[in-house]
This record gives C-alpha cells, sequence and structure tokens, in this order.
C-alpha cells in the first residue's frame, strides 16, 4: 500500500510508528517529502494482530527481499507455538522439512556442465534450487559425477515430468 500527496502528486514517505493504543490499535503516519503534509493511518486491534501474525513491517521495506524470505525465517527459526505442536504431536511437517533442506545451500561436489546450467535457469526462481537438489540426489543414486543435460532428461523422465 502507498499514500500519494493531493497536492504534490508524489508518493508519501514513511515517517513514524505511533506505537499501540490502549485498545490495541496501531497508527502509522507519512509524510510528503516535497510539502511535508502528513497522513495517519489508524490500523484498528483486528488488522493489528493480522499484520503482526504476517510479520509485516510497517514503513516498507529498504532493502529487496529475498524469494521466500518470510518462510525462509520461520523455518529457520520455528516458533514455540509451533515447536510445542510439533513435540506434543510427535511429528513434523514433512512439507516444512523439504522446504527447509532445499534452501541448506551446502556446496555439492558433483559439477554441472554448462548446457545444464543453462537449462537450470530457465526454471523459476523460487523452485529452482529443489530442481537442482532434486536433480544432484537421482544424479549421486545414479553414480554421475557430473550433471549434463542428458542426466536432467533422465531425471525428468525418472520424476514423470
Amino acid at each position: 500500500m502507498k499514500f500519494v500527496c493531493t497536492e504534490c502528486d508524489e508518493p508519501m514517505k514513511f515517517d513514524q510508528n505511533g506505537g499501540l493504543d490502549e485498545d490495541g490499535s496501531m497508527a502509522a503516519t507519512f509524510r510528503c517529502p516535497s510539502c511535508e503534509w502528513g497522513v495517519t493511518l489508524l490500523i484498528n486491534p483486528q488488522e493489528t494482530q493480522k499484520v503482526r501474525s504476517l510479520g509485516v513491517k510497517i514503513g516498507g521495506a529498504t532493502v529487496p527481499s529475498q524469494p521466500m524470505e518470510m518462510l525462509q525465517t520461520h523455518l529457520a527459526k520455528p516458533s514455540e507455538a509451533m515447536a510445542e505442536v510439533s513435540s506434543a504431536s510427535g511429528c513434523s511437517c514433512p512439507f516444512s522439512a523439504l522446504v527447509q533442506d532445499t534452501f541448506n545451500t551446502t556446496p555439492s561436489n558433483l559439477r554441472w556442465s554448462v548446457e545444464a546450467e543453462q537449462r537450470l535457469e530457465r526454471a523459476p526462481s523460487f523452485v529452482r534450487p529443489m530442481v537442482r537438489r532434486g536433480i544432484e540426489e537421482f544424479a549421486r543414486e545414479q553414480g554421475y559425477a557430473e550433471i549434463t543435460a542428458q542426466v536432467m532428461d533422465e531425471a525428468r523422465t525418472r520424476m514423470g515430468m
């Protein structure tokens, strides 16, 4: 969400976070960089709770976010509530383990041919680590030392793609 000054037609900049009121509402103030005209956004208690639960930072990011940044952060440091649920049930979510393993950036001992790397780059960035991991796992099972376009084709066939 962005605010635009009606006088100057310029995007407003985040100025300050007013904190929480006694009823749980939150306020955020934005100002026009040219004329200093300001506006305050009041967020009701339910919206405040939702914003906080999603990990949203009021005022916007100053650095570009990484793909799936919030998910990676939560998997790296699971909340106490999730840890209690996992330990109480005696199991963990297999999907979260897969995603966490996917973003584990341990170096591989397999070589990738230039053509194979180029083909991997055509995969969407958010699934590329998972694709790389799957192909490398297949190559290790088959005893390959280098991943080529032919190995990628074999892996696709084996995975039913």
